[in-house]
Formats: C-alpha cells, sequence, structure tokens
C-alpha cells in the first residue's frame, strides 16, 4: 500500500509526460493535428477498458505472466528512449548554458538530467507522484500564459490552413507519440481511487490540453510554419509574455521540469517490472532501465517510427495483460 497513488497524481504524472511530447513536437502542425490527438486518446481508452476491468477486479501485472510484462516492459524502454532523443534534439533550443559545446553541450545536459531523474524515481513511485502535483501546477500556469498571450498574436486565419499531409499523417503522428500509455498501463495499478473514473479523467485531459497546447501553436505560428522545428518552443517564444532575450524563463523551467519526470515515470516503471520479471536482480535496476534508455535516445534519429513501434508495443500489452488475466481467471474457476 505504501505505494497506492491517487487520480490527480496518477493524471500529473502521465500529462506531463504528454505535454513534454508536445514541447519537442518538431514539423509543421495545423488544426488537423489537433483534431489527431485528440481521436488518438479516444482510441486509447476504448483499448484501455479491459485494463481498467482487470484493474477494478484487482487483478494485477504479476497475475498475467512474464510474456506480458515483457512487453510492456519493451514498450516502456523504448519510449523512455524516444523522450531522451526528443530531449537532446529540442534541448538545443533551450539549454543555453550549454549551447556554446554543440553535441556535447548537448549530451552534458541530457547526463545531467538522467541523474535527477534517478533521484527522482529512486525516491519511490508515491513520492515522485506527490511531487508531480506540484511540477503539472507549475506548468498548468505556464500554459495559461502563454495561451492567454497568445490570443493578443494569434491570426485567426491560421486555423483554416489545409495540412497538406493529410489527416491520417496527423493521427499517425498523434498514435506514434502516446507510447507513455505502456507506462500508464502500470501505474494505474497504483490508484487508490475509482479506476475507471481516473482512466476516463486522464484521457479526457489529455486530448484537452493536447488541443489547446496544439491550436495555441497554430494559431501563433501557423504563418511561419514551414520554417520553425519546434512550433510548441516557438509559440512560447513569439508571445513573450515576460520580457527576456531568448525564450520566457518560466516556460525554460516547466520544460526542464517536465523532462524530468517525463522520463522518471518510464524508469519507475521499467525498474517495476524488471523486479516482476528479474526477481533476482534486487540492485540498480532504476540505473540499468535509464542507461538503456539513455543509449537508446543516443541510437535513434528516425522519432516516428521509433515511436510508432514504442507505441505498437504499449497498445499490445494493455490488450494483452487483461487477456491473459481474465483466460486464467476463467481457467481457475
Amino acid at each position: 500500500m505504501s505505494n497506492k497513488i491517487s487520480l490527480f497524481q496518477l493524471c500529473s504524472l502521465m500529462l506531463i509526460n504528454d505535454v513534454f511530447v508536445l514541447f519537442c513536437l518538431g514539423g509543421g502542425i495545423s488544426a488537423a493535428t489537433a483534431a489527431g490527438f485528440g481521436i488518438g486518446s479516444l482510441i486509447q481508452l476504448i483499448f484501455a477498458i479491459p485494463l481498467i476491468c482487470m484493474y477494478k477486479k484487482r487483478g494485477t501485472l504479476n497475475d498475467c505472466g512474464k510474456i506480458a510484462e515483457i512487453i510492456l516492459l519493451a514498450g516502456v524502454i523504448l519510449w523512455g528512449g524516444l523522450l531522451f532523443s526528443m530531449l537532446m534534439e529540442a534541448g538545443e533550443l533551450v539549454f543555453i548554458p550549454f549551447e556554446s559545446f554543440g553535441k556535447w553541450g548537448s549530451i552534458i545536459t541530457t547526463i545531467l538530467i538522467a541523474v535527477v531523474c534517478l533521484y527522482i524515481a529512486s525516491s519511490g513511485i508515491k513520492a515522485m507522484a506527490r511531487s508531480a502535483v506540484i511540477a503539472a501546477a507549475l506548468g498548468a500556469l505556464c500554459l495559461g500564459v502563454v495561451v492567454v498571450s497568445s490570443v493578443f498574436r494569434s491570426d485567426m486565419g491560421n486555423i483554416k490552413a489545409v495540412d497538406s499531409t493529410g489527416f491520417f499523417r496527423q493521427l499517425l503522428k498523434g498514435f506514434a507519440l502516446s507510447g507513455g500509455i505502456a507506462g500508464f498501463t502500470v501505474m494505474l495499478g497504483f490508484v487508490k481511487d475509482n479506476i475507471t473514473r481516473t482512466a476516463i479523467g486522464y484521457f479526457a485531459s489529455k486530448a484537452v490540453i493536447s488541443a489547446a497546447v496544439l491550436i495555441t501553436g497554430v494559431l501563433v505560428c501557423g504563418g511561419i510554419m514551414e520554417i520553425i522545428d519546434f512550433p510548441i518552443v516557438s509559440a512560447a517564444q513569439l508571445t513573450q509574455p515576460f520580457s527576456v532575450q531568448r525564450i520566457d524563463s518560466l516556460f525554460l523551467i516547466v520544460f526542464t521540469v517536465f523532462s524530468v519526470y517525463s522520463i522518471a515515470v518510464q524508469a519507475s516503471a521499467a525498474e517495476y517490472l524488471v523486479g516482476e520479471i528479474f526477481p533476482f536482480i534486487k540492485r540498480y535496476r532504476c540505473s540499468i532501465m535509464l542507461g538503456v534508455m539513455a543509449i537508446l535516445g543516443f541510437l535513434s534519429d528516425k522519432w516516428l517510427y521509433f515511436g510508432v513501434i514504442a507505441s505498437v508495443l504499449a497498445v499490445i500489452g494493455m490488450i494483452v495483460v487483461p487477456t491473459i488475466y481474465f483466460i486464467k481467471r476463467k481457467i481457475s474457476v
């Protein structure tokens, strides 16, 4: 019971991950992107229904066998690697202190963040979730400032712009950037509140927040979308709610904090799964998982395909886990 968390704590942990991905979102976005992410959240909720039923029956991942846990572990590790990759890519715009070091500056910053992730993840799921609520509140304040500021610097005509890549491509992008649901599958088992309300609350919040952030990016950056790399970061730069040299300092803090929690929650989920699959590994599980994720992050450069693989594994795990549980339960009865 020591690691039981509340509805708000779980939503904070997972939404931090989702918003951080939006910060790192590269390429052009449009209203179709927002719709793609929203529909993607609904599809994920549908996939999560069997999992919700399993946890309501007080089932655990341990009841589903090692195969299901291995699938989830692969999804969590790949997603953690993708987060590291996105961090290093988008970090070039915001990690000012080490920018003069070039690629090594990005590596140094990433290593420092990994150390902080290790500290947070090692404190336990409950402690991490409790502090995540504070981080989420800070993020909500920052996003609120950016959204309000964007009202005075936006062009409503940008909403009507047609995305040449097509809606299906945007839906695929939304799906590819949803690998965090593998971690959600693990963390949902630690929730002490109503499981159904927790899952619905998370996916609904994800759809609304994703749409708000993406639409803000479209309104502010729609006219220059072809010449910018990270539209959400650029939107925060262009709105300039506070007077700074390059980027709003509050956004810089939130970006860094969100990167830490996004990776830490994946490390915690991976640590838990490794403990279930390989109980003889007693020490350094979190350190090993963070190291593996970081290595994958350095090796991956095709984030869309990498994300698709991670998301497919996450969905497979979300389906396989409750399926095995109910099959075993029926056989035992």
